[in-house]
Protein backbone atom coordinates (compact mmCIF):
# COMPACT_ATOMS: atom_id res chain seq x y z
CA UNK A 1 0.00 0.00 0.00
CA UNK A 2 1.03 3.62 -0.71
CA UNK A 3 -0.32 6.39 1.30
CA UNK A 4 1.20 9.65 0.58
CA UNK A 5 0.67 13.35 1.70
CA UNK A 6 1.85 15.73 -1.42
CA UNK A 7 2.54 19.65 -0.98
CA UNK A 8 2.98 21.66 -4.38
CA UNK A 9 3.81 25.68 -4.83
CA UNK A 10 3.98 27.01 -8.29
CA UNK A 11 4.24 30.96 -8.83
CA UNK A 12 7.10 33.48 -10.29
CA UNK A 13 10.28 33.29 -8.44
CA UNK A 14 9.67 30.19 -6.84
CA UNK A 15 13.42 29.14 -5.47
CA UNK A 16 14.90 25.81 -3.36
CA UNK A 17 15.32 28.18 -1.08
CA UNK A 18 11.98 28.31 -0.48
CA UNK A 19 11.27 24.49 -0.67
CA UNK A 20 13.94 23.94 2.03
CA UNK A 21 11.87 27.13 4.09
CA UNK A 22 8.88 25.65 3.40
CA UNK A 23 9.89 21.69 4.33
CA UNK A 24 11.78 22.62 7.27
CA UNK A 25 8.62 24.80 8.95
CA UNK A 26 6.36 21.90 7.87
CA UNK A 27 8.79 18.95 9.92
CA UNK A 28 9.16 21.00 12.60
CA UNK A 29 5.64 21.54 13.01
CA UNK A 30 4.68 17.94 12.13
CA UNK A 31 7.48 16.82 14.66
CA UNK A 32 9.49 18.93 16.96
CA UNK A 33 10.76 22.11 16.48
CA UNK A 34 14.28 21.20 17.41
CA UNK A 35 14.02 18.13 14.87
CA UNK A 36 17.11 18.70 12.45
CA UNK A 37 16.25 18.90 8.87
CA UNK A 38 18.85 17.91 5.83
CA UNK A 39 18.55 17.68 2.19
CA UNK A 40 20.65 14.98 -0.01
CA UNK A 41 20.75 15.02 -3.86
CA UNK A 42 18.39 12.58 -5.16
CA UNK A 43 16.50 11.67 -8.28
CA UNK A 44 12.47 11.90 -9.41
CA UNK A 45 11.18 11.96 -12.61
CA UNK A 46 9.43 14.95 -12.40
CA UNK A 47 11.80 17.38 -10.05
CA UNK A 48 14.99 18.96 -11.43
CA UNK A 49 16.63 19.19 -9.02
CA UNK A 50 15.55 17.06 -6.94
CA UNK A 51 16.71 15.91 -3.15
CA UNK A 52 15.65 13.17 -0.51
CA UNK A 53 15.05 14.67 3.13
CA UNK A 54 16.17 13.62 5.98
CA UNK A 55 15.42 14.84 9.59
CA UNK A 56 17.16 13.49 13.08
CA UNK A 57 16.16 10.34 14.01
CA UNK A 58 13.14 10.94 16.66
CA UNK A 59 14.30 7.46 18.56
CA UNK A 60 18.42 8.43 19.10
CA UNK A 61 17.65 12.06 18.73
CA UNK A 62 21.04 11.64 16.22
CA UNK A 63 23.19 9.47 18.42
CA UNK A 64 22.67 6.20 16.18
CA UNK A 65 20.60 3.37 16.91
CA UNK A 66 19.16 0.00 14.98
CA UNK A 67 16.20 2.16 13.44
CA UNK A 68 18.52 4.77 11.52
CA UNK A 69 21.43 1.96 10.91
CA UNK A 70 23.70 3.97 13.18
CA UNK A 71 23.36 7.29 11.33
CA UNK A 72 21.44 9.61 13.16
CA UNK A 73 19.20 10.24 10.10
CA UNK A 74 16.00 9.13 9.31
CA UNK A 75 15.11 9.52 5.33
CA UNK A 76 11.11 10.78 5.50
CA UNK A 77 10.57 12.50 2.14
CA UNK A 78 11.07 13.22 -1.51
CA UNK A 79 11.10 16.89 -2.70
CA UNK A 80 12.50 19.10 -5.94
CA UNK A 81 12.32 21.95 -7.84
CA UNK A 82 9.38 21.03 -10.47
CA UNK A 83 11.00 20.07 -14.01
CA UNK A 84 10.17 23.17 -16.72
CA UNK A 85 9.23 20.26 -18.94
CA UNK A 86 6.34 19.37 -16.45
CA UNK A 87 5.25 23.22 -15.86
CA UNK A 88 4.93 23.06 -19.79
CA UNK A 89 2.92 19.95 -19.95
CA UNK A 90 0.31 21.46 -17.77
CA UNK A 91 0.40 24.91 -20.08
CA UNK A 92 2.10 27.06 -17.51
CA UNK A 93 4.76 29.05 -19.13
CA UNK A 94 8.10 28.03 -17.22
CA UNK A 95 9.95 31.26 -18.62
CA UNK A 96 7.99 32.99 -16.01
CA UNK A 97 6.73 30.69 -13.28
CA UNK A 98 8.74 27.58 -11.67
CA UNK A 99 7.84 25.53 -8.45
CA UNK A 100 8.37 22.79 -6.14
CA UNK A 101 6.74 19.65 -4.97
CA UNK A 102 6.76 17.12 -2.31
CA UNK A 103 5.87 14.18 -1.02
CA UNK A 104 5.54 12.66 2.48
CA UNK A 105 4.61 9.18 3.19
CA UNK A 106 1.87 9.03 6.16
CA UNK A 107 3.00 5.45 7.05
CA UNK A 108 6.98 6.81 8.15
CA UNK A 109 4.77 9.88 10.74
CA UNK A 110 2.74 7.09 12.26
CA UNK A 111 5.76 5.15 13.09
CA UNK A 112 7.46 8.13 14.18
CA UNK A 113 4.43 9.82 15.89
CA UNK A 114 3.57 6.50 17.89
CA UNK A 115 7.15 5.42 18.70
CA UNK A 116 7.22 2.69 16.71
CA UNK A 117 10.57 1.26 15.84
CA UNK A 118 9.74 -0.66 12.85
CA UNK A 119 7.11 0.55 9.57
CA UNK A 120 5.73 -3.24 9.37
CA UNK A 121 4.10 -2.94 12.96
CA UNK A 122 1.23 -0.98 11.37
CA UNK A 123 0.21 -3.41 9.01
CA UNK A 124 0.64 -6.80 11.33
CA UNK A 125 -3.15 -6.28 12.73
CA UNK A 126 -2.22 -6.81 16.36
CA UNK A 127 -4.81 -5.88 18.59
CA UNK A 128 -1.91 -4.96 21.38
CA UNK A 129 -0.69 -2.14 18.90
CA UNK A 130 -4.20 -1.16 18.12
CA UNK A 131 -5.20 -0.41 21.41
CA UNK A 132 -2.24 1.50 22.08
CA UNK A 133 -2.73 4.33 19.84
CA UNK A 134 -5.23 7.03 20.76
CA UNK A 135 -6.11 9.57 18.08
Amino acid sequence: MFHQVEGLAVAEGITMGHLKGTLEAFIRQLFTPDTGVRLRPSYFPFTEPSAEVDITCPFCRGDGCRVCSKTGWMEILGAGMVDPRVLSGCGIDPKIYSGFAFGLGIDRVAMIRYGMPNIRMLFDNDERLLRQVKI
